[in-house]
This record gives C-alpha cells, sequence and structure tokens, in this order.
C-alpha cells in the first residue's frame, strides 16, 4: 500500500508540475510571433488573442525599431513623442523624426490629409493648434524639392518662406523668380507680399507697352492718360486713356493721333477699339 501511495503522490506532483510549465509557456507563446516581432503584439490577452499591453511589447517589435512606434495606446503601438521618433531607424534614414498623429514624419515635408486644399492654396499643409498652417518653405514650394512647384505659392506669388503659419515674400530673392514679378513687376518684398515700387513699374514693359507707369497698392497702373503715352499700345491701338488703372481706347480722338488711324485706317472708335 505504501509503493502505492507513493506512485500516487508521484504522479500527483508530477501533474502539478506539468500544469505549472503549461501556463508558463502559455504566458510566453505570443512573443514568439510574428506579430509580437512586427507589431508589439507580445501578451496573452483575456480572451488568450495577442495584444499590446504596454510599452515593452511595442519595443519588442520592429514596428519600434525601424517606425519609431514604441508607446502602447488603446491596444496599439503609436510614435507619442519625437523621442520616439529620433530613435528609429526611420529617422536615421529618411529624416522621419517628427511625431505627428501617433505617426513618425518629416514635418517639414509633410502634408496632412485634412490640409489639402488649403496646401494647394495656401501652402497650409500641416495642422497645429487646430489650424492647417504652413510650418517650412516646402510647404511653401508645393514639393519636398528644392525648386518650387509651378503652382506653388511661391513660384505664383512670391510666398517662399514659412513664417508664423504662414507662406510670406521674406525678401526680395523670393519674388524675383516669381509669376507676379515677372508679369506683373511686383518684385519687392513688403509686409510678407510682392509689391511693386515706383522703379519696379518705371523700367517695365508694362509702363512702355501699357502705359502702367504708376504705383497704386503696390501694383503697377496706367494713373493718367500722361502714363497711358508712354506705351506703345498708344500709338499703335489707340490705348491713351486712363481708365480703373488700365488704358483704354477713350474716344475716336485716340485713335487719330496714332498710327493705327494713320497707317490701319483704324480711325473711329467702335465697341471699345479703333475700327475702320
Amino acid at each position: 500500500m505504501s509503493i502505492l501511495r507513493t506512485a500516487v503522490r508521484s504522479a500527483a506532483v508530477l501533474a502539478a508540475l506539468l500544469i505549472v510549465g503549461s501556463g508558463c509557456e502559455d504566458k510566453e507563446r505570443c512573443k514568439t510571433t510574428d506579430n509580437c516581432t512586427k507589431n508589439g503584439q507580445c501578451t496573452v490577452g483575456p480572451n488568450e488573442q495577442c495584444v499590446v499591453a504596454s510599452n515593452d511589447d511595442c519595443k519588442l517589435g520592429s514596428v519600434c525599431k525601424a517606425g519609431g512606434k514604441c508607446t502602447a495606446k488603446d491596444g496599439k503601438c503609436v510614435a507619442a513623442s519625437d523621442s520616439d521618433c529620433k530613435g528609429s531607424e526611420g529617422c536615421k534614414n529618411a529624416a522621419l523624426c517628427d511625431q505627428y498623429n501617433g505617426e513618425c514624419v518629416d514635418l517639414a515635408r509633410y502634408i496632412d490629409p485634412e490640409c489639402t486644399a488649403t496646401c494647394k492654396s495656401d501652402g497650409q499643409c500641416v495642422k497645429k493648434d487646430g489650424t492647417c498652417q504652413a510650418l517650412s518653405k516646402y510647404h511653401c514650394y508645393g514639393t519636398s524639392s528644392e525648386t518650387p512647384d509651378a503652382d506653388s505659392v511661391c513660384k505664383k506669388q512670391g510666398r517662399c518662406t514659412a513664417k508664423d503659419g504662414k507662406c510670406v515674400a521674406g525678401s526680395d530673392l523670393d519674388c524675383t523668380p516669381s509669376e507676379l514679378c515677372k508679369k506683373e513687376s511686383q518684385c519687392t518684398a513688403k509686409d510678407g507680399k510682392c509689391v511693386a515700387t515706383e522703379a519696379d513699374c518705371a523700367k517695365a514693359t508694362l509702363c512702355s507697352g501699357y502705359g502702367r507707369c504708376s504705383v497704386k497698392d503696390g501694383e503697377c497702373v496706367a494713373a493718367s492718360n500722361a502714363d497711358c503715352k508712354k506705351g506703345s499700345n498708344c500709338p499703335n491701338s489707340g490705348m491713351c486713356t486712363a481708365k480703373d488703372g488700365r488704358c483704354v481706347v477713350g474716344s475716336s480722338a485716340d485713335c487719330a493721333q496714332g498710327i493705327v488711324c494713320t497707317k490701319f485706317h483704324r480711325c473711329t472708335l467702335k465697341n471699345g477699339s479703333c475700327e475702320k
């Protein structure tokens, strides 16, 4: 009987050890899965599934090492701070060092999908304090390259410098390559915009061709008939009268004094132009 009792006790002890061992292995089973090594799902959850339960779980996954998502939040690994991102391979290899909405990004070149419209129109591409703002020259450039996009506020309007969340003309160097400078002679930076000066207008083809030789509110305009008569369009087309900042054919007398009449016999004002 003693032999039998001893055997029974030994079997019970062995069974207990097997149960304990099985429990330890069960608790560790998630750490051997791809979901752990990739996504930080390294803890056995209440429903026996593998879940993200702690920052330590996240740090076991490539999601942290590669992408900076090292903080557990709502059952997922996220980037919770710039420090999470700065230790990642993405920061070292691709400059993805800024935390933004739980991701590691290069904020200078990033476009928030919620800011797509304002990004295109004004370079305000990233949300900050609840509004879309411009945080870098690349937002104003409309591209991540060093050359502004043709449709950007930089290329069109010379607003190439990010300041206080907006794209502004930070200097004359911003303005001179812009379409505003080339087409409208607005080549001087003032109060964040590219504007024309008297000197800009006087030397521009806007003056020699179209009589827009004076400046008003930062734009080249025809301020008087005298301005219009400086432009080649006065003798060529009879546009010798200033109206609303532009030169127009104001009367048949405008037509009669130019080669539009003497050479082409278009001496009478009809429908806004000199006609025969």
